[in-house]
């Protein structure tokens, strides 16, 4: 897989890294359709290298004296929904216990070049192999070595983190080089990257409560089921009719004191330790007793971007990601240029919205997948 486009100056340390490749060992997955036409995602047992060209490299310290590194990319494509071109930002996360020396070994050549990728033309290329499924690394080039090329600059940058004492003050904030920061509280939401199942964040809204807490709503494009799939048609239709809409609405809670960010609440929609192999995740259930207040585990530039991931097909989501191999969408609200829309209405005047737009928008795309 590659993504062509660049992403901004984007990283955790706030360190210049140039654009490289990036390619991560995974299994194989692919596509099926139900009976009844529903598209599913299947696991395979085969592994394959996926390759990421034009990716920006970061790294922060752990508590665990590991290294998270950070990649990131991005592509830029038509919205249906804004009616306009956005970009779409890409972030996979991982830790190693420490940075490896470079090395030059043959690759076969990307896909785009070649579509038989294992038949490839091999080619000479620098490799700094941060572990057995992760690597980073750039073709070879005939006015440098392997010394003085951007590969070796992102090495001595890592090398220089590692080495670094560990800071708790740096270690659970994003920083990121943003050309369109926010001084406003807005969390950055990180989802699961998984396209066929059209699980799109579509807007974000921010509604302050009162001076303790800000109520979030989130408007997904769609709700797939994965480990229900055989009941997915259904419970679209049953949306359909009782609420008049596909759509899905979650909503979490961001508690304040003295006017900055303290905590999260996930009423109903606590994902826990769920991945996206489960679909019906509805933890920390206002009914069982009151909400746990959970802790903030990060923070996007500042303290005023609390982090939330969501983990699940149902949409439940936590303060902890629990799918560590999966890129993820990176939606950074008040972006102009990205896919979503930033808003401030309550639950209530969503649940209460006009819904004819998604449901024109389902039927239509039923129909394409039908057809």
């Amino acid at each position: 897989m590659v993504c062509a486009q660049n992403y901004e100056n984007n990283d955790f340390s706030n360190i210049d890294m140039p654009p490289i490749w990036f390619s991560h060992i995974e299994l194989k997955r692919k596509v099926e359709r139900n009976l009844i036409g529903r598209k599913k995602i299947k696991w395979t047992d085969t592994t394959e290298w996926w390759d990421w060209d034009n990716c920006f490299v970061s790294a922060v310290k752990t508590k665990e004296e590991k290294l998270r590194i950070i990649i990131r990319s991005s592509k830029t494509i038509p919205s249906d929904y804004k009616k306009r071109n956005v970009k779409i930002k890409y972030m996979i996360g991982f830790d190693i216990d420490h940075i490896p020396e470079l090395e030059k070994d043959e690759y076969h050549e990307p896909p785009e070049e070649n579509p038989n990728k294992q038949e490839g033309k091999l080619l000479p290329r620098w490799v700094l192999k941060l572990d057995k499924k992760h690597h980073i690394w750039q073709w070879e080039k005939n006015h440098s070595t392997i010394e003085t090329g951007k590969l070796a600059q992102i090495r001595k940058k890592l090398k220089n983190i590692e080495d670094e004492p560990y800071d708790p003050t740096r270690s659970n904030i994003f920083h990121v080089d943003s050309q369109q920061d926010d001084s406003r509280i807005i969390p950055v939401i990180y989802q699961p990257a998984i396209d066929s199942l059209k699980n799109y964040v579509r807007e974000v809204h921010c509604n302050k409560t009162d001076n303790s807490e800000i109520k979030v709503t989130l408007l997904f494009n769609n709700e797939h089921l994965t480990k229900h799939k055989y009941l997915d048609i259904f419970y679209r239709i049953f949306r359909f009719i009782v609420y008049h809409r596909t759509a899905d609405i979650e909503s979490f809670i961001i508690n304040l004191e003295n006017a900055a960010v303290e905590k999260f609440q996930f009423p109903g929609i606590y994902s826990g330790n769920n991945d996206m192999e489960q679909d019906d995740v509805h933890e920390d259930k206002p009914e069982y007793g009151n909400v746990p207040k959970r802790q903030i585990k990060y923070f996007f530039i500042d303290k005023n971007h609390p982090i939330i991931f969501i983990n699940t097909a149902n949409h439940a989501m936590s303060n902890h990601d629990t799918n560590h191999r999966l890129w993820k969408w990176e939606y950074i609200p008040w972006e102009i240029n990205g896919p979503v829309i930033l808003g401030t209405k309550s639950r209530e005047e969503l649940e209460s919205a006009n819904w004819h737009i998604y449901s024109e928008d389902w039927i239509k795309q039923s129909l394409r997948e039908s057809s």
